[in-house]
């Protein structure tokens, strides 16, 4: 027993002792006596009253001495190994039946996908506009509530591919009513069209739209009124929209920088640094989206941020860049370690309101 607790050995599993560690048990509890045996004569009896009563197996090899030894015992388990409940299945969307036979397999992760999907579906959402899958999860994953399970409730969907239903991406969107949205980089390409599915180029404006995430860039690009001064719609993929930003400087129709992104530290340190970057090599300021970021503030909803909590000094640096009725929340959310994901503004929100057309002049 003491060998088992010292090696944390619960006795639900089979697990092989060495013959010298048996040998140093041997040797601790047990005090040789004159009309005893030789030691190895007395391990191998005692090892055979434990193989008849099944407590233990040997392994065939040996250790060839004159009094033959196994090179190494199993402890047979002794106790049934600890199984964790199986949460009760809730009532299942008619289009989730199939899910049954998956459920005790399931984790816990993808339990609780599961779960949410199913809750969404049972509520009768509005499935008749197609929109990206992150704007869908989005909108999905929050009505949990669940923080620490879906840190990035936007993203929740990303990186899950097991089970009948997330293997099956095709099904996924189908039942979502959802699609992916890869979109151009904002590369040195940057008045070339793509493909005619993801063009960059929306018009002849002068204006520069950089919109921080993929599925926004979508979004934006597919309620676009007939009418505006925008000439492209840039995905900033990030970080990189810092860097990228120089590429400008190829263009000569481009006069002004709109950018539109999350509101955290990250979402307002990309600007930031990427004003700067334009001060320093000539190119129109980058300012902010105005009336979309009024759109996010309004039907957006706060979640634990990825980013660490910033201090009030550098939390008020970076929401300064925003219009100013907007700082002070922007402040106390980054105090807070909280972010607003810029998905809350999607084509469903845009497509029913032309307040953010003012964005677009």
């Amino acid at each position: 027993m003491s060998w088992a607790t010292k090696r944390n050995w619960a006795g639900t599993t089979r697990r092989e002792v060495p013959i010298d560690d048996v040998r140093r048990c041997f040797n601790t509890v047990y005090q040789r006596r004159e009309e005893d045996s030789g030691i190895a004569v007395m391990i191998r009896d005692s090892l055979a009253v434990l193989i008849e009563r099944e407590r233990i197996a040997p392994v065939k090899a040996t250790d060839r001495e004159i009094v033959t030894l196994p090179l190494k015992i199993k402890l047979i388990p002794t106790a049934a190994p600890t199984t964790k409940a199986v949460p009760a299945m809730p009532r299942w969307h008619r289009l989730l039946y199939d899910l049954e036979g998956s459920w005790p397999m399931a984790g816990s992760r993808q339990r609780a996908c599961y779960l949410a999907i199913n809750t969404w579906l049972l509520s009768n959402p509005d499935r008749t506009t197609l929109v990206p899958l992150r704007e869908r999860a989005l909108e999905i994953f929050s009505a949990s509530g669940d923080e620490e399970t879906f840190p990035s409730p936007e993203k929740a969907l990303d990186d899950v591919r097991k089970g009948p239903l997330f293997s099956d991406q095709e099904r996924l969107l189908d039942l979502l009513h959802a699609t992916a949205t890869p979109p151009p980089l904002l590369s040195k390409q940057v008045l070339e069209e793509l493909n005619e599915n993801h063009l960059k180029r929306v018009g002849d404006g002068d204006l520069l739209l950089v919109v921080e995430n993929s599925a926004t860039w979508w979004s934006v690009v597919k309620a676009l009124p007939a009418s505006h001064n925008v000439g492209h719609v840039a995905w900033g993929l990030g970080g990189s929209f810092v860097s990228s930003v120089r590429s400008i400087t190829e263009s000569r129709e481009i006069r002004r920088i709109r950018y539109f992104g999350d509101v955290d530290s990250s979402g307002l340190r990309i600007p930031v640094s990427a004003k700067r970057t334009a001060q320093a090599t000539g190119l129109p300021p980058v300012r902010p989206a105005t009336h979309l970021y009024a759109e996010l503030f309004t039907v957006g909803r706060s979640w634990r941020a990825g980013d660490m909590a910033v201090s009030e000094d550098r939390a008020a640096e970076l929401s300064n860049w925003l219009p100013g009725e907007h700082r002070e929340i922007a402040t106390n959310l980054l105090v807070q370690g909280r972010r607003i994901a810029q998905e809350w503004v999607g084509y469903q929100h845009l497509s029913r309101t032309q307040r953010w057309h003012a964005d677009l002049i």
